[in-house]
């Protein structure tokens, strides 16, 4: 079938929307009429040219959609179901599925290579992280496709895709934040604000946000910190906690916010790292640190299993105890996908949203 996509052709260029060919589904894939996809900061970062991409190529992981036709032997989901695209597409089958832990399934594939059913004048085109959600039409693997029954409006059941389940994993699940703790989140973006609000379902009695931005501090003291605090006040929490906090959660990426997020934390407590960054980037810490029992550990995709927490997510969401209408600063259609980005890139904005 015909659909319409947004190339990217090279690094930092704007994109073009085109008519692109669409394979049907083959057997264990699905058809999904995207409904609205989040421009996520790894989209950008990809645009940017810091991920391993090939151009010319379809960006977007951050999804929800309408099932539309399924092939043969797929079981999970039907034409009309309405699902939320994963990008960790368990095999079931490798040492880490075995081990239920889906999210670093081994035999996941961020790219398809050209070798997917997205198509251009007889040439295939890459979809970043498996999907191309920046497109009308996507055929994925069942198992990308996670049926949500939800209330949730897409624009605000997309993030579940991504930034929201990263984040508030990384609290729930990778740090295991408990009831009474203390906990320091760096970095308010959505992945950040996530982090914050799974630490206040999880109980957290004082949660600390860091972020040099004021109307981002200002939301996340909306959604359940307790203090917000620019990065030049960090020192603050020492004194207030006397011994360092409980948990510390890094959404930034940045070598010198992952070091902050280590030395936050007290004598036994967990540091998280959740930002990306760079490649070649070495983290360096005092090793004699990790004698007083200091945990340092990453975190992806929230240490989720995303067939089942997804659900649980949105049914947090239509509850209201996790809210995501503060996550979502602006909404534009697909055909303005440009100035979405260009509004990200400025950095005052956590997410936009694009409707289809």
């Amino acid at each position: 079938m015909k659909t319409q996509a947004a190339i990217a052709r090279s690094s930092n260029a704007d994109f073009t929307i085109e008519e692109v060919d669409l394979a049907d589904p083959k057997p264990g894939e699905v058809r999904v009429k995207v409904s609205a996809c989040g421009i996520c900061r790894s989209d950008l970062s990809a645009l940017e040219g810091k991920e391993t991409i090939q151009f010319p190529v379809v960006l977007g992981h951050e999804a929800a959609g309408v099932v539309e036709a399924v092939g043969d032997e797929v079981g999970s989901v039907k034409e009309g179901d309405t699902v939320v695209l994963s990008w960790t597409p368990a095999c079931g089958e490798c040492a880490s599925c075995k081990r239920g832990e889906v999210h670093l399934c081994r035999g996941i594939n961020m790219t398809t290579e050209g070798k997917g059913p997205l198509s251009q004048g007889g040439e295939g085109l890459d979809r970043f992280m498996g999907l191309g959600a920046f497109c009308e039409h996507v055929v994925v693997p069942e198992a990308m496709a996670v049926p949500v029954s939800t209330s949730l409006e897409p624009i605000y059941s997309c993030l579940i895709g991504c930034g929201v389940t990263t984040g508030f994993g990384a609290a729930v699940n990778s740090a295991v934040v408990r009831w009474g703790e203390s906990v320091v989140v760096l970095g308010c973006g959505g992945v950040g604000l996530a982090a914050v609000q799974g630490a206040r379902i999880a109980g957290a009695a004082r949660i600390f946000a860091v972020d040099p931005i004021q109307e981002r501090r200002q939301v996340a003291l909306a959604v359940g910190a307790t203090d917000a605090l620019d990065p030049a006040e960090t020192a603050n929490i020492v004194a207030a906690t006397r011994i360092g906090a409980d948990v510390a959660i890094e959404c930034v990426g940045q070598i010198s916010t992952m070091l902050d997020c280590f030395n936050l934390v007290r004598e036994g407590g967990r540091a998280v790292i959740v930002g990306l960054p760079g490649y070649t980037e070495l983290l360096t810490i005092p090793a004699i640190m990790l004698l007083r029992e200091k945990v340092l550990t990453g975190s992806v995709y929230g240490s989720s299993k995303p067939h089942v927490d997804f659900q649980k997510i949105a049914a947090l969401g239509e509850s209201g105890r996790l809210q995501f209408e503060p996550l979502v600063d602006k909404t534009r259609h697909f055909s303005e996908i440009n100035d979405g980005f260009r509004e990200m890139r400025e950095g005052k904005l956590t997410r936009v949203v694009l409707t289809f």
